[in-house]
């Protein structure tokens, strides 16, 4: 369904005046466009208007066009780099094919889900994302308690990402040096000083030159695209002995200990994290034009950009492995394939440090993210002393304060690889299911409650039946991966090889429940929505200032449009 098909489906409507009863009773009425300036005397955008009834002001520039927004949000997800740094899992689980299908279903179900969140983002663009969403489909009762929930778990899942993301570059550094020297052997301690020397990098890189952070995003974008170009064309063409087809896509070679079905899903697990952070569009909402639209459309284009590139490169690294046996049991898998299909350390290593450019590129760009994130649900006073985090730097316009936070959470985070390896790998597997959590929560309570009463008109929106689909899907697959994922990859288990995903989820839920208890289930109201003077600027179903004037303040308990 085109975009434009949903500006015919709804058309311009025109909101009540919420009143008390006994001074004034619901009216409907239409104004002059001169009559805007009575309830837009800043005269803000359309934008900023939509912005203000949902309980904010923008503070933020709009600096964010809709390419870069698209840079953005692949830079992060960057499927085919994403894939390459965890297509082993699927490999020992069911050899070539596993690696193949457990792709095409990951991209399968995470469209559907994306689908939902899209809706959603179109429906409320803010920088909150996925903990505004909640606040605003939840029934006023419980409101508070699921958008506070949803929120600690969107930071910490996003926090996990960057530093998963993070250690993967150092991990990288260490094993390029060891192709000219594979007499060393990185410590866990050495490694953890390059993770430390990234993240101050990113850090300072987000917060002392903000308004090139479009410019650069559009730039990584294409480092990644010509990247997966010239890669795929180079292992194609050099590779001396290709794998037959039946290998690539039918032989099933399960090393995992599982069976063969268990395997799978397992495996599906990892291509489904090569379309993670699908919600990183949603978290610059405040920072471009017309996000109702813009929004959807960068998450659309990624999740299609991305199973194109995944795919096409997955297919022919499988292709071009003379040794899928080693690749497996290699500790940088996709330097394996790029040695065993170029034949020549210099030009595979060359290759493997444009990977490892384009992975610091998704790094920096999910500490911007996470910084953004923070600073969002600090402004509604989620975090502790959330009146600092939630300050923007008066002249870098950027949350400096916020961006910060999450650079110290990674430092002191990172401490943990140097005792294990393990452990350390584990946190980071909250990312995976936190994310999706996040993106199926609201969309089950928008499908028990009932979408027509719970949406307001959007630009993007899925219809009755699609939409309901979707968000039931969504909530019921990740009801059940949340099982899968604490599943140990392999068996027998032992300590090296133990999933402590359950045990982590279970403690962050428990730190989220103390904290609420004790304090914040006193201050934490959520955003302060109202929606005077929105009705007489825009038109929720378009985004154009054309809808009829009329101030409106909605009461708590109505959140819809």
């Amino acid at each position: 369904m085109s975009l434009s098909s949903f500006d015919k489906k709804f058309p311009p409507v025109t909101q009540h005046h919420h009143t008390n009863s006994h001074t004034m009773g619901s009216s409907a009425t239409t104004t002059e466009p001169e009559a805007v300036g009575a309830f837009n005397p800043e005269n803000l955008s359309a934008d900023e208007l939509e912005l203000h009834a949902q309980g904010h002001t923008g503070e933020l520039p709009r600096q964010f066009g809709a390419l870069s927004t698209l840079s953005l949000a692949f830079t992060i997800t960057n499927s085919w780099i994403a894939y390459s740094a965890v297509f082993a899992i699927p490999l020992i689980a069911g050899g070539a094919a596993c690696v193949v299908w457990s792709l095409v279903v990951g991209f399968v179900v995470t469209s559907i889900i994306t689908l939902g969140l899209a809706e959603l983002a179109s429906a409320y663009p803010t920088s909150g994302g996925q903990y505004h969403f909640s606040f605003m489909v939840t029934p006023p009762r419980f409101r508070a308690a699921v958008s506070y929930t949803i929120g600690w778990v969107s930071v910490f899942a996003w926090w996990m990402l960057a530093c998963g993301s993070c250690i993967f570059c150092a991990q990288a550094v260490a094993a390029m040096a060891a192709v000219y020297h594979p007499d060393f052997s990185a410590t866990q301690w050495q490694i953890y000083l390059i993770y430390v020397a990234l993240t101050i990098l990113s850090t300072a890189l987000i917060t002392l030159f903000p308004k090139q952070l479009p410019r650069a995003e559009i730039a990584c974008f294409w480092m990644s695209i010509i990247g997966f170009v010239v890669s795929t064309v180079t292992v194609l063409a050099r590779s001396d002995h290709k794998q037959t087809g039946r290998t690539v896509f039918a032989d099933w070679n399960n090393n995992s200990g599982w069976m063969d079905g268990v395997a799978f899903f397992i495996g599906v697990g990892q291509g489904m994290f090569a379309f993670i952070a699908l919600d990183a569009a949603t978290h610059v909402s405040e920072e471009m034009p017309n996000p109702r639209r813009n929004v959807p459309r960068a998450m659309a284009l990624t999740m299609v950009i991305g199973m194109i590139t995944s795919f096409v490169w997955t297919v022919a690294f499988l292709f071009s492995a003379t040794d899928l046996d080693e690749v497996m049991n290699s500790p940088s898998p996709y330097l394996t394939v790029y040695f065993q299909a170029i034949h020549n350390d210099g030009v595979a290593l060359f290759f493997a440090v444009w990977l490892f450019l384009a992975y610091v590129s998704a790094t920096i760009s999910c500490y911007a993210t996470s910084g953004r994130l923070v600073w969002a649900f600090s402004r509604d006073n989620g975090l502790p002393f959330s009146k600092f985090f939630s300050r923007v730097h008066p002249t870098l316009k950027v949350p400096v304060n916020a961006t910060v936070l999450t650079c110290v959470f990674a430092v002191l985070y990172g401490l943990i690889y140097i005792g294990s390896t393990t452990a350390f790998n584990s946190f980071l597997s909250i990312s995976i299911l936190g994310l999706n959590a996040t993106y199926t929560v609201p969309q089950a309570i928008v499908a028990i409650r009932g979408r027509d009463k719970v949406l307001p008109p959007r630009p993007f929106a899925l219809g009755k039946w699609t939409g309901l689909f979707c968000n039931i899907f969504s909530s019921l697959w990740i009801a059940m991966y949340t099982v899968w994922f604490c599943f140990p990859t392999f068996i027998p288990v032992k300590a090296q090889n133990m999933n402590y995903l359950s045990v982590i989820a279970v403690g962050a839920l428990l730190f989220i429940a103390l904290s609420w208890f004790l304090g914040k289930r006193k201050t934490f109201t959520g955003p302060k929505v109202v929606f005077e003077g929105v009705s007489g600027s825009i038109d929720l179903s378009t985004g154009h200032n054309t809808r009829a004037v009329e101030a409106v303040d909605a009461p708590q308990g109505d959140m819809k449009g």
